[in-house]
């Protein structure tokens, strides 16, 4: 048996021109990447996180993409920010609500950390779209959160609704009217099953109403009148409209909508479930309450059994509009959808980026279904890029007293091999190049910068010549990371060329090492003289690392005596 004193030498002989004296043992560590271990946490599916930035609050809700290509909710949070409690009228966040609004959100973004989402999704709505000072809050959060919060119209989130909806409600009624009643905004929404065939949004949200016509505590009968006949000139064309599409149902949702249901099912002694009641509200029940909340002051109505106190404030202006409804459509029940504009973000992410939804199912491990996503997103030869990746692994572990490198950056080589061709997605010239900058900027979520760092550049070195003083990328990393580089490229450069004609003929290789030598056996099942003299052309670096010779030797795969992949005669 060789002694390991008589190999610990082997990759650690510095590259001609470098300065650096040959190391007879392993340095000490000097900065080394924070790399993840091999195994790290649970495998699990793509995580999301959906962060609806309303008028009046905050919900997020984190999921799960399950095996059946559908999603579970892991988490479900609100919380009453008021953002735009001063903003529908005068039009400008204050200072105040924005900074309470982004504590808020970096809870939650602590919130979906833990959870290790694979995406943060965070829309913003009417308050923010609506205020000259929307800008300002945007570019706030993304400053100190580094999230980035997009602003969508009135539409886009009245689309959002309905797929929500359609997933929560089934229409088995034919068509629905689907009603969101927000704190800037209401949708409406008419929908098939299949599609929606109108999306609209007016200004009559809870919160803008009460600002713009609630003043008294409790509201004055005139206050409440003006506010009727405001509601009824906005919406007076938009119900003749619904009215000749004969809605077969009606479906509410939203904090408001789920708030008043709430309410009625208090009345006859039901508990709401953390306020997130799936059920409905009928027109006997809703008269009572109605008349309840627009007689009390905004003290009194904070303890109505089924109501939310923060929701006290704007509950009788949403009462009012959904008593309209009541009136306009001649209906007795609202049925009542516990989903709403965070899960359609859920779903249209889904559908907008179905192979990475697909290959969460496929891939459990977040870190490696990632490095795969990147690749099949450069159309890379995933069975060439596999096999190599196999083959580089099976040499580091094989040589493993030799490089003495920690078996965390086994995972880093491996997933390296799996990209390093990626650079043919932009052109063949140079594509090693090209294969560091795509995963130096190819968003790889769940790794540290300095991990990409060691992956790009190991990548960079899997043909072509060997790291230099003029090459940037590899001057930008630290000694020991550019020690780590070297041993990695060394191995991937060997087991690259071990598949240089893409068909997989070498099935394995076994390798050893003395003093003199390392050595290479492969097996393979058809001729393989191209991987033979490929390999040997790319042994350069290992053997200018280690001052030895890289020596190899082939070995067929025999078929067992019996067998044969021949068709049998007819």
């Amino acid at each position: 048996m060789v002694k390991s004193r008589a190999i610990v030498k082997v990759f650690r002989q510095p590259l001609a021109g470098t300065g650096r004296r040959r190391r007879t043992t392993r340095p000490p560590s000097r900065n080394l990447p924070a790399a993840k271990p091999t195994t790290s946490g649970s495998p699990h599916g793509l995580r999301l996180c959906a962060i609806d930035i309303g008028t009046n609050s905050l919900h997020m809700v984190i999921v799960e993409v399950t095996a059946g290509l559908t999603f579970r909710t892991l988490s479900s949070q609100k919380e009453l920010t008021q953002l735009g409690r001063d903003a529908l009228v005068k039009h400008v966040l204050t200072r105040s609500a924005m900074n309470h609004t982004v504590t808020v959100l970096g809870r939650y973004l602590r919130v979906a950390q833990s959870f290790e989402c694979d995406q943060v999704l965070a829309f913003a709505t009417s308050a923010v779209r609506e205020s000259v000072n929307g800008g300002d809050f945007i570019q706030l959060v993304k400053e100190q959160l580094g999230l980035d919060v997009r602003i969508i119209s009135s539409q886009e989130e009245a689309r959002l609704i309905y797929l929500a909806v359609r997933q929560a409600i089934n229409f088995d009624l034919g068509t629905a009217l689907v009603v969101d009643i927000g704190g800037g905004s209401a949708e409406f929404i008419f929908a098939q099953y299949e599609k929606p065939l109108m999306l609209e949004s007016r200004k009559l949200g809870a919160s803008r109403l009460t600002q713009a016509f609630l003043s008294a505590d409790p509201p004055a009968k005139s206050q409440i009148k003006r506010l009727r006949k405001h509601i009824h000139k906005i919406l007076s064309p938009l119900v003749k409209r619904i009215k000749a599409l004969q809605p077969r149902q009606y479906v509410g949702t939203s904090g408001t909508m789920e708030n008043i249901a709430s309410m009625c099912a208090a009345l006859h002694g039901q508990q709401a479930a953390r306020g997130r009641v799936a059920g409905v509200i009928t027109r006997e029940d809703f008269d009572l309450i109605y008349r309840r909340v627009t007689r009390m002051s905004m003290r009194q109505r904070e303890f109505i059994p089924g109501l939310d106190p923060a929701r006290a404030f704007q509950i009788v202006a949403g009462c009012v509009l959904v008593e309209y409804l009541f009136d306009q459509f001649k209906i007795n029940r609202i049925e009542i959808s516990d989903r709403a504009m965070r899960e359609g973000m859920i779903i249209d992410y889904m559908q907008t980026h179905w192979p990475k939804v697909r290959l969460s199912v496929e891939i459990m491990d977040p870190r490696r279904r990632n490095v795969v996503e990147l690749g099949r997103r450069c159309n890379f030869d995933e069975a060439h890029a596999r096999h190599v990746a196999k083959l580089a692994v099976s040499i580091f572990d094989q040589l493993e007293r030799v490089h003495r490198l920690d078996r965390r950056y086994r995972e880093l080589l491996e997933y390296a091999a799996m990209l390093h061709d990626v650079g043919w997605h932009i052109g063949h010239s140079g594509h090693h190049k090209h294969s560091w900058y795509l995963i130096k900027n190819g968003d790889l979520a769940g790794f540290s910068p300095q991990e990409i760092d060691i992956m790009a550049v190991t990548a960079r070195y899997h043909r072509r010549s060997m790291p230099k003083k003029s090459h940037e990328p590899y001057m930008a990393l630290t000694p020991d990371e550019r020690d780590v580089v070297e041993n990695l490229a060394a191995i991937l450069r060997i087991a690259e060329a071990l598949d240089r004609g893409h068909y997989q003929c070498v099935d394995h290789v076994q390798c050893s090492a003395d003093r003199r030598s390392v050595h290479f056996t492969i097996r393979h099942r058809s001729d393989p003289e191209l991987e033979l003299w490929a390999a040997r052309q790319k042994a350069d670096m290992l053997e200018k690392l280690s001052g030895r010779k890289a020596v190899f030797s082939a070995r067929e795969i025999r078929q067992p005596i019996g067998r044969s992949h021949t068709a049998p005669a007819a």
